[in-house]
């Protein structure tokens, strides 16, 4: 039995689970240290050729990003571009049934505001515009990507 852990009534099993808790918790915060310094690291390396200026548009617009292609994850891609736009996405998620299987990208246009439209079309590379107002809807604008979702390589390159 070790000495020291008698004297302060700590059986000498805890001791070892302590020992292994602590070396758990320096090796985490060890990995969340390098990673924040890659992701530093990496965001300083880009040359500014690539991060696009995106001016401020004249008026916060509320999007939302509906994923109707057969790509899994092609609302939080799209959420990714349009956000790195400058744009302020507030809901991402599947489309509904009736949406599955959309050939092309659709842009909604919900509170008759069309500000955003060209950013969005420019991000995503390309786009149907459709108008259907619906005061109801707490988005200005909804984006359903459809099968030919392809965001232009260097808008992919720009948020790697």
């Amino acid at each position: 039995m070790d000495v020291a852990a008698g004297k302060r009534g700590i059986p000498p099993g805890d001791m070892r689970l302590r020992s292994r808790t602590g070396v758990a918790i320096f090796v985490a915060m060890v990995l969340l240290l390098c990673g924040i310094a890659w992701v530093v690291v990496g965001t300083s390396r880009r040359s500014p050729a690539r991060q696009p200026g995106w001016t401020p548009l004249s008026h916060k617009v509320r999007i939302e990003v509906l994923n109707a292609s057969t790509l899994p994850g092609a609302a939080r891609v799209g959420t990714l571009l349009l956000r790195h736009a400058g744009l302020d996405v507030v809901q991402s998620r599947n489309a509904e049934s009736s949406l599955r299987g959309l050939d092309r990208n659709r842009i909604a246009v919900r509170r008759g505001d069309t500000t955003g439209v060209g950013r969005i079309i420019e991000v995503l590379g390309g786009a149907e515009v459709i108008d259907a107002p619906d005061k109801n809807w707490l988005v200005d604008l909804t984006v359903i990507l459809g099968r030919s979702f392809a965001p232009p390589p260097d808008r992919v390159r720009a948020n790697q």
